[in-house]
């Protein structure tokens, strides 16, 4: 049976999508809303404030279609168009307007022509102090942070609050695990793991705080300020990891470009794929002990994807990687003979020494084929038709796979899942969510029409739920990167 495309299927969960031709729903939310101004400490006068907003796929064409005011007094702003969905519609546009700080937020009026203009400065020039952040920080509303899907498909954690589907508030204590911690440990390069300025730009996303987002600013220009060389050459400042493709990630980067307008970061994502797809030319598994891990995977593929978002001169190229790879993949979960009986249900097998597990048979890892379907479901959801529907197919047998025997008789998800045979329990409670969050995504891609799929979903939440818990730093960046989004597919 085909697959439902996925914009149809995201836009079913948080309606902001529109169908594979590029029309249908496009937002519930509302096009008018507030953003609220955090003046640094000793800041204050008139400023320049800087923010972009994230937009829906086919809500706005033009960026001078947007009209900022304070105090229901319209006011000149630069209106920066960044990026741009496969329909043409625009991803999100900059903003900046000079102002009175005077406590009161700024209107933001989507679809309103934006009226008298003003030359943008570099984003530079708006940022203070050793750490290079805003004079002025401005954050939007969840609401509107989370329905745009600029951060994927996520879901206000106040619409959620109180209801089984919040096991992730408890869990994800932006606070705690913020940059203060990371800097701690960054001379340890394990504390870098996973793409910590994603996780830290989805907690944002959800809450609308500026907690996380302070995080995530701070810590993407941390990852900036490492990168040294162009091309192929690049190399990160992660402690002694220059070469190791786990940690070269394009996804934070890619973000921070689309909420602050800052170019350096747009370049630095084009330079860290270059360097990913170096350090991963060949994408496929060759069914033998070969080192192929579905986290490098996920990573490589996700490096392709998000530079291809936001270049502006070598999008081809990163596109035509991304395809290489999900064929590679593709093909990988349908023709590795050891990969499973059951033609509907079939994770990214290889074996335990390919993935340097001593484990000695053939299986799969469920938490980091987390990071998989991320890349997947991106790749689906820039492409559309017929390339998408054969991913979302792909996302669809990944979780079935997971439902159906990816769990211990208690129901507590495998750290290692064998093919036809019992796999490696978790022998702590660090991976329901990404189990979760794989079950999930499939039952709303299958069109939320499979009972098992569901029913399996709701186990492994109230699992986390129940049990959840973060271990060290790395923990907390796994599982609040991808399955933080769980909750948008299941509502």
């Amino acid at each position: 049976m085909r697959a439902v495309p996925i914009a149809i299927a995201l836009a079913a969960t948080i309606a902001c999508h529109p169908g594979p031709d590029g029309t249908g729903p496009v937002t519930t939310r509302p096009t008018r809303f507030e953003v609220a101004l955090h003046p640094a400490a000793g800041v204050a006068g008139t400023q320049v404030v800087n923010f972009a907003v994230p937009l829906p796929a086919g809500l706005l064409a033009d960026p001078d279609r947007i009209q900022v005011s304070h105090r229901g007094v319209q006011l000149a702003s630069a209106r920066v168009p960044l990026a741009t969905y496969r329909d043409g519609t625009l991803r999100a546009v900059q903003l900046q307007v000079e102002l009175f700080l005077d406590g009161a937020p700024l209107e933001v009026e989507v679809g309103t022509p934006g009226g008298l203009e003003r030359t943008a400065v570099p984003v530079a020039d708006t940022l203070v102090g050793p750490t290079q952040t805003p004079r002025v920080w401005a954050t939007l509303p969840a609401d509107w942070l989370a329905a745009s899907g600029g951060f994927g498909p996520l879901t206000p954690w106040a619409a959620v609050r109180g209801t089984p589907l919040d096991a992730w508030i408890g869990l994800c204590d932006y606070a705690r695990w913020g940059t203060d911690a990371f800097v701690a440990g960054m001379d340890q390069r394990e504390v870098w793991l996973f793409d910590r300025v994603t996780a830290m730009y989805r907690g944002y996303a959800v809450t609308g705080d500026l907690g996380p987002l302070t995080s995530a600013y701070r810590e993407a220009a941390i990852y900036r300020a490492g990168l040294t060389g162009v091309g192929a050459d690049t190399r990160i400042g992660v402690p002694t990891a220059a070469d190791d493709l786990k940690y070269h990630y394009t996804q934070g980067l890619a973000l921070h470009y689309l909420v602050t307008g800052d170019t350096r970061y747009r370049e630095a994502a084009e330079q860290v794929a270059l360097r990913a797809h170096a350090l991963w030319p060949t994408p496929g598994y060759r069914g033998d002990d070969r080192f192929w891990t579905e986290r490098h995977a996920g990573f490589a593929l996700l490096a392709y994807e998000h530079a291809a978002r936001v270049s502006d001169d070598q999008a081809a190229t990163f596109a035509a990687w991304a395809d290489e790879a999900v064929a590679a993949y593709l093909a990988h979960q349908d023709e590795f003979p050891a990969n499973g009986a059951e033609p509907d249900a079939r994770c990214f097998a290889h074996t335990a020494a390919a993935h340097d597990e001593p484990f000695g048979y053939v299986g799969c890892s469920p938490w980091m084929s987390a990071i998989l379907a991320d890349g997947l479901a991106a790749y689906a959801d820039r492409v559309g038709g017929l390339r998408a529907d054969r991913a979302v197919t792909a996302l669809i047998k990944l979780g079935r796979m997971i439902a159906r025997h990816g769990r211990d008789a208690t129901g507590k998800p495998y750290y290692w899942l064998g093919v036809e045979r019992a796999g490696e329990v978790d022998e702590f409670d660090e991976h329901w969510g990404e189990a979760a969050y794989l079950v999930a995504l499939a039952w709303s891609l299958d069109g939320r029409r499979d009972p098992a799929l569901r029913a399996a979903a709701d186990a492994l939440v109230a699992g986390l739920r129940a049990h959840g818990t973060v271990g060290p730093l790395r923990s907390f960046a796994w599982q609040c990167r991808s399955a933080v989004a769980t909750p948008a597919y299941l509502r």
